[in-house]
């Protein structure tokens, strides 16, 4: 019997020129991980792919004030189309907090399953202890944290932004 072959992916270090397609894979994440929690063009529609756009520009330029304390990885399928994105930066929680955060993670919904998140979560991690804030509500992105050794720590927020959305606390 023929199997086909698993996906193939690259990770590499994203590039300016592919700000918005880094945005339209965070604004699909966010659809997916939180659409049945938050509704809006400025979340999910042309709006959002526009400020994510700009953000990532941002962060990828550093002539532009970007994110310089900033960590980025992107995935790539075998076309080198963006399918997935990682980024960490400085922990926002008090000492003595992990040296890492994991602040964004997002990737191509039909990528699920693949190990590519798992990959880019290591690949700006490093193996190391780190954190990552997590919505209470999203049981598939903590199901996927703990299988990484992250653990809640009883530490939460609420995200009153994103319209009270609570936020709980991993680490490993």
């Amino acid at each position: 019997m023929h199997t086909a072959a698993p996906p193939t992916f690259t990770v590499g270090i994203p590039r300016a020129s592919e700000a918005e397609a880094l945005a339209r894979v965070h604004v699909r994440g966010w659809e997916v991980a939180y659409g049945h929690l938050l509704a809006g063009e400025q979340w999910f529609g042309l709006e959002a792919i526009r400020r994510r756009t700009t953000q990532w520009t941002r962060w990828l330029t550093p002539s532009t004030g970007g994110n310089d304390d900033g960590t980025y990885r992107v995935g790539r399928d075998a076309e080198g189309s963006v399918i997935g994105l990682a980024a960490s930066w400085p922990p926002r929680d008090p000492p003595p907090a992990p040296p890492r955060e994991l602040s964004v993670l997002y990737i191509d919904e039909a990528w699920f399953g693949t190990g590519l998140g798992r990959v880019l979560a290591e690949a700006i991690l490093e193996g190391g202890p780190a954190s990552v804030w997590v919505a209470e509500e999203n049981p598939r992105a903590r199901r996927f944290y703990e299988k990484l050794g992250f653990a809640l720590d009883g530490a939460a927020r609420v995200e009153e932004q994103l319209g009270n959305l609570r936020d709980v606390h991993m680490v490993r």
